[in-house]
């Protein structure tokens, strides 16, 4: 893995890093410097590692140019073993099975051999540490699985040319013992491939420091908004008690009161008609019966009347304010009863008629209808008189920028919750990343290192 030129600026803070540390700082006593501890910022620290690993490189690279060129002459040595092999006759022994068992196996062996030697093959391999790291470790495990796969064939090859497999097995094994030897001293020196890896580390370190500050500024600024509308807040409920005390308040709550009185008082007219007519609840709804069937005959009009009086009696009132139309379907109820069309128990049918008969008399426009439309008119009074009041306009429209300024409140706490989280995930990964990068870096310059801001 070369060393590339590092930036300028990068040099100049590093020749200042080590002046500061050094002969300057020592002189003007500019900075105490703890013996093995070394103080740096993240921005600088990859140029440190990088100055420091720049003459172990070197020096690596160019001892493993060595252990590659000894590989690529064992290769050589092994291909032309096996091809010598190749070209040597078997001796012919007694037991011809067996002989053609050698035979098969000697040819099995060449092929596999000269094919594995290809596959591992040194011939392209330069002098980078991270192409070298990666041929010796392919090589060495791909050698030693394929060798083990035609180790019969070995053995079988072996009764006839003792000698040539012996030797060819010596430099096989010289060859993977190689292999095992460079991967075993990189792989010791493991932190170099580590570096690249490490920089994107330190650079991501960086940018997560960054926005851990700029989630605190934005969480500040939040908090300060949040601060800023709790006090409207809290002006705004002054605001609205002051309107609560006031003489147009006083006045609206009085009118409220009023309108309530009148809302109370048509309900119980509705209770008063709903009451008179459960008396006759049982006939009404047989003569509804009967005349559904077309068992008696009513006109449309009255023939809707009396559904509305049974379904909604004071809706039905304003359509009939003086109850003239009801009173005629009552009588033809009396009729029905007394033609014995609605069969009635005789005391039951003597209660029911009487009923039928006050409300036959019963003054339904001066008890009912009159009331009733008296109430209304006042409660239109009322309202327009509440719609007119500018303090309940004023309440009204300080109630609902309360409610809105509750809801940012909200909105804008969320936000603050959804920070707090990001904020706390994110502290997790630079914790973790500072402390894989501090480790790598001591490992590195074999010091301790503590980082500046």
């Amino acid at each position: 893995m070369p060393i590339r030129p590092r930036k300028t600026k990068h040099l100049i803070k590093l020749i200042v890093h080590i002046l500061d540390m050094g002969f300057f700082g020592k002189v003007f006593g500019q900075k105490k410097v703890e013996k093995g501890v070394l103080k740096t910022t993240l921005e600088l620290l990859p140029t440190l590692i990088e100055e420091d690993f720049s003459s172990r490189i070197k020096n690596m690279e160019l001892e493993n140019a060595k252990e590659i060129a000894e590989i690529k002459f064992l290769h050589g040595k092994i291909i032309a073993l096996v091809k010598e092999i190749s070209g040597i006759e078997l001796e012919r022994k007694e037991n011809e099975r067996f002989n053609k068992a050698a035979a098969t196996a000697k040819k099995q062996v060449e092929k596999q051999l000269l094919r594995l030697m290809e596959k591992v093959s040194p011939e392209n391999v330069g002098g980078d540490l991270s192409e070298i790291r990666k041929y010796v470790g392919e090589s060495y495990s791909l050698l030693l699985n394929e060798v083990n796969s035609f180790r019969k064939s070995l053995a079988y090859t072996s009764v006839y040319l003792k000698d040539e497999m012996k030797q060819l097995g010596g430099l096989v094994q010289e060859f993977l013992n190689k292999l095992k030897e460079v991967h075993d001293k990189l792989e010791k020196e493991s932190e170099l491939f580590e570096f690249e890896n490490a920089k994107e580390r330190i650079v991501l370190l960086q940018q997560n420091k960054k926005e851990l500050i700029e989630l605190e500024k934005e969480k500040a600024s939040i908090l300060q908004k949040i601060e800023s509308e709790e006090m409207e807040l809290a002006k705004g409920k002054e605001k609205r008690e002051a309107l609560a005390k006031g003489n147009e308040i006083k006045e609206l709550n009085q009118l409220e009161a009023e309108k309530k009185a009148m809302l109370d008082e048509k309900q119980q007219l509705k209770i008063e008609v709903s009451s008179m007519l459960s008396t006759i609840d049982r006939p009404l709804q047989r003569f509804k019966a009967l005349v559904d069937s077309g068992r008696w005959i009513l006109d449309r009009e009255r023939r809707d009347l009396l559904a509305a009086f049974i379904v909604n009696p004071m809706l039905a009132l304003k359509k009939d304010v003086n109850g003239k139309q009801f009173k005629e379907i009552l009588a033809e109820i009396v009729k029905a009863i007394n033609d014995a069309k609605i069969e009635l128990k005789d005391r039951e049918k003597e209660k029911r008629l009487d009923a039928l008969q006050e409300l036959i008399n019963f003054n339904f426009f001066e008890k009912i209808f009159w009331r009733l439309n008296e109430i209304q008119k006042k409660q239109i009074e009322i309202d327009h008189k509440i719609s007119g009041c500018v303090g309940q306009k004023l309440l009204v429209a300080e109630e609902e920028k309360g409610s809105a300024i509750t809801k940012k409140i909200s909105a804008l706490k969320e936000e603050i919750v959804a920070i707090t989280n990001k904020t706390r995930a994110l502290g997790e990964r630079v914790l973790a990343e500072e402390k894989y990068v501090l480790s790598f870096s001591e490992k590195v310059l074999g010091r301790t290192v503590t980082l500046e801001n």
